[in-house]
């Protein structure tokens, strides 16, 4: 789904660049900016809740932020721990769980830098934003704080900041690398089969 979403952010700025004039955009070119950054920010927030879903139910991190999600998943499902003793195998066991997990999931959200630790915290990964900036060359707290406001005023306010293409191609290009930073983290913690 990460790169279905990243795909999308960009082809708004495919399309914004189509017979671009110079200029000041126009109403619907402006649209199609917040919209680029509106996708991008929802293509983080995505990877995130899969990574949750890929890691958590085949390896069972050890965190205080997953334990408390596992009392809230619990509290929330009451006959899961059955479902997952009685279910037949192993794999179907996981699949219990996961399905659990992803209901719990799918009230969250991860956007901006508090969620994304959090995010990580479900999976025992330990990054300090220093690490993320390594990662991703750039002042990754800081820039996802900018790019995730600006989604919020959009999304869940109605209001349209000024979106230049710059800025919605470098949130696009944070997300990607903040992503592949993150998958690398994740791979020396759990690697893959």
């Amino acid at each position: 789904m990460f790169e279905t979403n990243l795909d999308r952010s960009r082809a708004f700025l495919r399309i914004f660049d189509t017979d671009r004039k110079v200029g000041q955009p126009s109403n619907d070119e402006k649209e199609l900016l917040r919209g680029s950054l509106v996708f991008a920010v929802g293509a983080l927030d995505a990877y995130l809740s899969d990574l949750i879903l890929e890691i958590v139910p085949k390896h069972g991190p050890k965190s205080s932020h997953m334990s408390d999600a596992l009392k809230a998943i619990a509290r929330a499902d009451p006959g899961l721990s059955l479902r997952v003793a009685l279910a037949a195998s192993a794999p179907e066991s996981r699949d219990e769980f996961r399905t659990a997990l992803a209901d719990w999931l799918a009230s969250k959200s991860f956007h901006g830098p508090e969620k994304v630790i959090q995010a990580l915290g479900y999976l025992n990964c330990q990054l300090a934003w220093s690490d993320l900036d390594g990662g991703t060359g750039r002042d990754t707290a800081k820039e996802l704080t900018k790019i995730t406001d600006d989604r919020h005023a959009i999304v869940h306010e109605g209001k349209k900041p000024y979106v230049k293409r710059d800025l919605a191609e470098q949130a696009n290009a944070l997300v990607a690398s903040l992503a592949r930073h993150i998958d690398g983290e994740v791979c020396k913690l759990y690697p893959p089969n």
